[in-house]
């Protein structure tokens, strides 16, 4: 079908537009058609297979003849020129692009009523059109005040209208004072920093931007722009001849160049419109048409980013080494200032060079021995272009012979136990391709994404990105980020081992099994290739295969249950290796997402870390049973409130009626006594509603107390989920004389924040108004489900198990969505299930929850039809 489109032409659009008796709207439809017909042709030879850049110069080649005959059509002025600027000023044209036109004329205002009929007609043309209207000196001027208009003059090309004045606007760049090169690189690095900053300067962006994300092809055009200005190249292949730009650097740009456009073409072709970000259900679409399947081990759409990422860190490579080669023609004194450091290196204008051609390869050790000097060197500003060029034409050195070299790994060792500079080293290292070759189990994760918006960074970015977050804990300028972890962190007698962990605790990630494990076995034989300490070897490989427990217990398991803390506590086996986790499991969380981290999870990692670090130190007499502990709590509650001038006696009836519950093992000493403080003497008959903005625990808190009422849940998690809160934990305790006591600890659902004083009384009435009510009615499944989290399919999944006589509990997984809870509240009321705590977690598009039921019976949900037909129920109520 695609085969009968043939490529339109333009004599019928011409005759119908300079027809002196067509109507206006006769001429605009002949255009439109005309326009439609050009891209679905261009479309139908994109399905065909015909290459991108053909296309791209086909569509800036047509438009070029259809704005001939229109500005033919309207303007007659022969001393006015009409010009391309911009990317349409390259000569490539994506279907649905602004079109950049710049008018010439020294007499604008007789023009103008004729130039604004010929925007205007290519407006109702449906053209995206970006104007403006100059004179030659306007031009001059306007260029010279922002480095945006003159790099739209660079690209300019003439199409209509006076030659001579288009010469004008290329001869600008002649003249001295019109953005000199030096001025102009420097202009353009700051432009390129800030724009860098945008993305997090990463190229490896969760939803990337084709043109604007590093590594993009805005950052190939900015080497085409400062070329041009300062070789005066029409073309980036001159660079070659000029000995600027290898010919492998030459051929590696275009392939990446091609590739990009080929993404942008294919995201307009996908949408119909205008469309430069590679978002999640794009990046699906794309992976199948670009021909990619589904494999046991890695999903399609997986394989279709990692190709792009590769891409992109190819471009951002060229982009550093060239324009560090411009930066240092053009910003460095033009006489080199050079310090030797040895035979092999020395500072040329403070960037790290090499001191002849043939270093690395007289001795391959010295490219690890360049970031060892890096790191001592506090004055140096990086690596020259011509050591970057020559580090990676050496990289084949990089072999077994290498590998297994003793003092490649003695040295390998001793960058992770530099005082500074580590993650940096790191960084460049896996930037020039040097931790791929020494490490290939490292080259497995280059690039590895994983499809899910829990982790924004791929695999081996986040790994650089955890070895960065462990060496802040050790910096004094840092500490207060996290003033635990810093305390903690003075107490690591070889910090090496942590970052070592760190490097290879996701290293199996995208293999078939466990990757914990099957790291743990790589890094336990990386520690003993490389000599480590017998004793080393073992805590670097036990950090790789329990990373993921301290995170699991701390956001999963009841933190108040002394079991809970000893089976921990006899995991760890000392303080040692607590401390090691927990520095490693915080910076992992924290280098997953910006998102991830808050008040609450901080809470949370921290509880678990003291408790366990008490009962490893056999600090007190750390109670073994939570019935030791409810009376460890008691007394110290009666302590605190004693210093209140409270008796025994005055909440005696208080303590007892909740002497059946787990009230005094759950909550603290501290908390005990607040509580009962205020509610000893409520009056049993009312509903107490009590909220706290901000808790210890870095959530807000909700407080009921009131008389007994089954199916508490559902109603305050559809008055939350309506106020758009997210409840991180709730804990329902009944007590003995016929009342109920609730306690939850939520969020905002958005920035995951505590509330603010002015939110209490309306999170008070909506959550009384609610409890007035016989009937609830939850936000319906997917209602709100925002962009993202469609892209995910998250099928339901319930397991139950039995905790005691009276308590199971359910483990619950489902697509995160607003109005979840309340779903699940409704469906424990349906089916007649009394809840009695929850733990929330959410990782990415998936909520993990865990709920401790019983029935009205108070004993444990053990009847199997009973536990279908509730999770049948939950099924149909979360509607996945």
């Amino acid at each position: 079908m695609s085969q009968e489109i043939l490529r339109p032409s333009l004599p019928h659009f011409v005759n119908v537009l300079n027809n002196a008796l067509a109507k206006p709207a006769d001429k605009l439809k002949a255009g439109r058609e005309l326009l439609k017909r050009f891209i679905d042709y261009q479309f139908a030879q994109y399905e065909m297979g015909v290459p991108v850049a053909e296309l791209i110069k086909e569509r800036a080649s047509f438009i070029d003849q259809v704005l001939k005959k229109i500005w033919a059509h309207f303007i007659q002025d022969a001393e006015a020129a009409l010009i391309a600027v911009g990317g349409y000023g390259r000569g490539e044209l994506h279907p649905y692009s602004d079109i950049d036109l710049l008018v010439i004329t020294e007499t604008p205002n007789n023009l103008q009523a004729a130039l604004s009929e010929f925007i205007t007609f290519l407006w109702d043309l449906g053209l995206e059109i970006g104007h403006a209207i100059r004179t030659l000196d306007q031009c001059q001027e306007e260029g010279q005040k922002e480095v945006v208009t003159a790099t739209n003059l660079l690209e300019a090309r003439w199409i209509a209208g006076n030659y001579y004045a288009f010469q004008g606007v290329i001869s600008l760049w002649a003249r001295s004072d019109f953005w000199p090169a030096k001025a102009f690189l420097s202009a353009k690095l700051q432009e390129q920093t800030l724009r860098h900053e945008r993305f997090q300067d990463t190229t490896y962006q969760l939803e990337p931007n084709i043109k604007e994300s590093p590594g993009g092809l805005r950052d190939l055009h900015m080497i085409n722009w400062v070329a041009k200005r300062y070789f005066r190249v029409k073309s980036i292949n001159e660079l070659v001849q000029r000995n600027f730009l290898t010919t492998e650097e030459f051929i590696e740009m275009e392939a990446a160049n091609k590739y990009l456009n080929r993404i942008r073409f294919a995201l307009q072709h996908l949408k119909r419109r205008r469309e430069e970000r590679l978002l999640f259900d794009h990046q699906q679409r794309l992976a199948a048409e670009f021909g990619y399947r589904n494999h046991a081990d890695k999903m399609a759409v997986e394989q279709f980013m990692s190709s792009y990422y590769r891409n992109v860190q190819s471009v951002a490579k060229l982009n550093e080494i060239l324009l560090q080669h411009f930066r240092e023609a053009l910003l460095e004194p033009s006489s080199s200032q050079i310090t030797p450091i040895n035979n092999r290196f020395c500072l040329r204008n403070r960037y790290l060079d090499i001191t002849h051609p043939e270093v690395f390869s007289i001795n391959p050790t010295s490219i690890l021995e360049v970031f060892i000097a890096m790191a001592n060197l506090p004055e140096v500003k990086g690596l020259s272009s011509n050591a970057i060029r020559s580090i990676r034409d050496h990289l084949h050195y990089i072999n077994d012979q290498f590998r297994n070299d003793p003092i490649n790994k003695a040295l390998f060792i001793e960058l992770f136990r530099q005082p500074k500079g580590v993650y940096h080293a790191l960084k460049r290292m896996h930037s020039y391709g040097i931790l791929d070759a020494y490490l290939p189990v490292f080259k497995q994760i280059s690039g590895l994404m994983q499809f899910n918006i829990f982790h924004a960074y791929t695999v081996d970015d986040h790994t650089l990105l955890v070895i960065r977050n462990l060496r802040r804990f050790f910096v004094e300028e840092y500490a207060y980020e996290f003033p635990t972890a810093h305390q903690i962190a003075k107490q690591i007698c070889r910090p090496e081992i942590l970052f070592l962990a760190g490097l290879f605790h996701d290293i199996a990630k995208g293999r078939k099994g466990e990757h914990e494990l099957l790291g743990a076995l790589d890094a336990a034989e990386f520690a003993q290739h490389h000599n480590l300490p017998l004793k080393d070897q073992k805590l670097m490989a036990w950090l790789v295969e329990y990373h993921l427990v301290f995170s699991h217990v701390a956001q999963r398991k009841d933190l108040g249950d002394p079991e809970t803390i000893t089976e921990f506590a006899q995991l760890m086996g000392d303080q040692e290796h607590l401390n090691h986790l927990y520095l490693l499991t915080v910076a992992d969380v924290c280098a997953t997402s910006k998102e991830v981290w808050n008040d609450w999870k901080n809470s949370l990692f921290l509880e678990l870390y003291n408790e366990t670090s008490k009962l490893l130190t056999l600090n007190s007499n750390a109670p073994k049973s939570k019935a030791m502990k409810a009376l460890k709590t008691q007394e110290k509650a009666k302590e605190q409130l004693s210093k209140h001038q409270l008796s025994a006696s005055d909440y005696q009836l208080f303590w007892e009626s909740m002497a059946n519950s787990e009230f005094f093992s759950r909550q603290s000493a501290t908390e005990v006594a607040r509580i009962t403080e205020q509610l000893y003497h409520a009056d049993r008959n009312q509903v107490h509603i009590q909220v706290r903005a901000k808790t210890a625990r870095g959530a807000s808190e909700l407080m009921i107390y009131m008389p007994d009422r089954d199916y508490l849940f559902a109603q305050i998690t559809t008055a939350l989920d309506k106020l758009k809160m997210n409840i991180m934990e709730a804990r329902i305790f009944s007590s003995n004389d016929g009342m109920t006591l609730v306690l939850m600890y939520f969020l905002t659902q958005d920035e995951q924040q505590t509330v603010s004083n002015e939110q209490i009384e309306e999170i008070q009435n909506t959550i009384r108004q609610q409890m007035l009510k016989l009937a609830v009615h939850p936000i319906q499944p997917n209602r709100f489900l925002n962009r993202r989290m469609r892209c995910f399919d998250t099928p339901t999944e319930i397991e139950f198990v039995k905790l005691s006589k009276e308590r199971s509990e359910m483990h619950l997984i489902a697509k995160d969505a607003p109005g979840l809870l309340s779903r699940i509240g409704c469906a424990l009321r349906e089916c007649q299930i009394r809840l009695h705590d929850a733990r929330i977690t959410t990782v990415g598009e998936k909520a993990e929850d865990w709920f401790v039921i019983s029935g009205v019976d108070n004993l444990a949900l053990t009847d199997k039809n009973l536990q279908e037909k509730l999770k049948q129920t939950l099924i149909e109520k979360i509607g996945t």
